[in-house]
């Protein structure tokens, strides 16, 4: 099967998360004289996806966007306020539906789950990294299907799960944090190894 290069070099998603934050400017006229801006935190990225063959060959590779749902939204900002040490996300499902992502709704959940296809990080937690000064931070999520796990002729969407600790279910819509659906449906056979790389960036503004 030959090299399949999709989607690549697409731009990073913007999800804004907006907090008010008040600075105390002085006194006028004998009362505190407040002020509010607005700060924004850009969370984006990309998935990653790369199928081997027995031999290590390239069969499928592809790089696309990451799409983080509102329950993602909601989990990551709630960690940033709280100072909750639980890592946000323990692994990652696989499913046959092609239903496009969306924030909400039927294309923020994994819409047709493969059994048996939960799969914890490679590492936990999960590697982090500084893109440098002034480009934000990013966090690097992996999980590998190997060889005999996972056999399926039409895979077509994965999502980065909260689930703790991560079943053999689908999940319910509080747990998907993001969802990626592949541009071609792909061929896991009993001998290839598939690997998906989720890299979630952080830049705030």
């Amino acid at each position: 099967m030959s090299l399949h290069e999709q989607r690549q070099s697409m731009p990073p998603s913007k999800v804004a998360l907006t907090d008010s934050v008040t600075a105390v400017l002085g006194k006028l006229t004998g009362k505190d004289w407040r002020r509010s801006r607005q700060e924004k935190l850009a969370i984006g990225g990309n998935v990653e996806v790369t199928l081997y063959g027995p031999d290590g060959e390239i069969k499928y590779h592809e790089i696309g966007e990451n799409l983080v749902t509102d329950a993602g939204d909601e989990n990551l900002t709630k960690r940033i306020a709280t100072g909750d040490t639980e890592e946000i996300a323990t692994g990652m499902k696989l499913g046959t539906g092609v239903t496009a992502a969306s924030k909400a709704g039927a294309g923020s959940l994994l819409v047709t789950y493969e059994t048996g296809s939960q799969e914890a990080l490679d590492t936990s937690p999960p590697a982090t990294s500084d893109k440098g000064a002034g480009l934000g931070f990013r966090v690097t999520y992996i999980c590998t299907w190997i060889a005999g796990d996972v056999i399926e002729a039409a895979l077509a969407e994965v999502i980065l799960s909260h689930e703790t600790p991560i079943t053999d279910v689908t999940d319910i819509a509080a747990d998907v944090i993001a969802r990626f659906v592949f541009a071609s449906t792909i061929d896991k056979q009993a001998g290839d190894s598939l690997v998906v790389t989720w890299n979630v960036d952080l830049l705030g503004a």
